[in-house]
């Protein structure tokens, strides 16, 4: 199948962003998992407490006055990782969970970790509110599914969250045939998430190709407020996606109603990372 207007974009704007990442990279002295070999950077302190009422909410600040940069390391958590002083933490499902804080000193020493856990001792408790029925087909056990829309805007892609002028738009019907046929489902009952894909997904990093693959049945959460500027978010497992293969699984909700479902996200890499810079704006039809 021929590569269509937005796959070319993505892939114009991919190697922009790297460019830039690697001459950002030429110009800062020093970056979170870099250390200086000056001197030794001292342990930062923070602190996590848990929010009132909700015993699946974790507040977590840093302590550090002197940090040019910080960042939470929370796998599991809601969002999983952050580069704001001070932050609030989902944890949907119980466990035990690691959190590992890094800050970059003014002092030039260096970057300095610390970690802590928190045992989440249930699940966080979801009835069918209103937000889940429109997403999961009024939480019926049929669930619903989503798919791209054939419209413009389907696909947008640019390299800053808010700039969204800036950002590339795919036009109507631009995408290959095996994008417009997936279908992203979502069940309320257990909370189940299943890309199916009719056999074959586009792969970015191979040449947008057609391969043949099964990423099977997993779960999500929904969560609200965790997401930019207080947005809901979608988590999927780490090996899922919506809409294209280079989007991460962790998805702010910019619109949800009956009739549509808008989601923005990061590139990510074929490693699994999402990228430093770069982002998708997914736009889906009920199926």
């Amino acid at each position: 199948m021929n590569t269509n207007f937005i796959q070319k974009n993505i892939k114009t704007t991919s190697v922009f962003i790297l460019m830039v990442m690697l001459f950002l990279g030429s110009c800062t002295p020093e970056r979170i998992n870099e250390r200086s070999l000056d001197s030794n950077p001292g342990m930062p302190e923070f602190t996590v407490e848990a929010v009132a009422g909700n015993p699946n909410l974790y507040v977590v600040k840093s302590n550090v006055s002197n940090a040019f940069q910080v960042l939470w390391d929370i796998p599991g958590g809601v969002p999983k990782s952050s580069v704001k002083a001070l932050d609030t933490i989902a944890f949907p499902k119980a466990g035990v969970y690691k959190i590992t804080f890094f800050a970059s000193f003014n002092d030039g020493s260096g970057t300095g970790s610390a970690s802590k856990t928190v045992t989440i001792a249930e699940d966080a408790p979801l009835a069918c509110n209103p937000k889940l029925a429109l997403l999961t087909g009024d939480c019926l056990p049929a669930g619903k599914c989503w798919g791209l829309t054939v419209a413009a805007g389907a696909v947008k892609v640019g390299p800053t969250y808010d700039q969204i002028g800036e950002w590339f738009t795919s036009t109507a019907g631009s995408l290959q045939n095996a994008q417009y046929d997936d279908r992203f489902c979502f069940t309320f009952d257990g909370f189940g998430f299943e890309n199916k894909n009719n056999g074959g997904s586009v792969n970015p990093w191979d040449g947008y190709s057609v391969q043949a693959v099964d990423f099977g049945k997993s779960d999500f959460t929904f969560t609200e407020g965790t997401g930019t500027n207080g947005r809901d978010q979608i988590t999927l497992q780490d090996d899922q996606f919506m809409g294209v293969w280079d989007a991460d699984n962790v998805l702010d909700v910019m619109k949800l109603t009956k009739d549509e479902l808008i989601v923005r996200t990061r590139i990510r890499m074929p490693n699994g990372t999402p990228a430093a810079e770069g982002w998708f704006e997914l736009r889906f039809l009920p199926n």
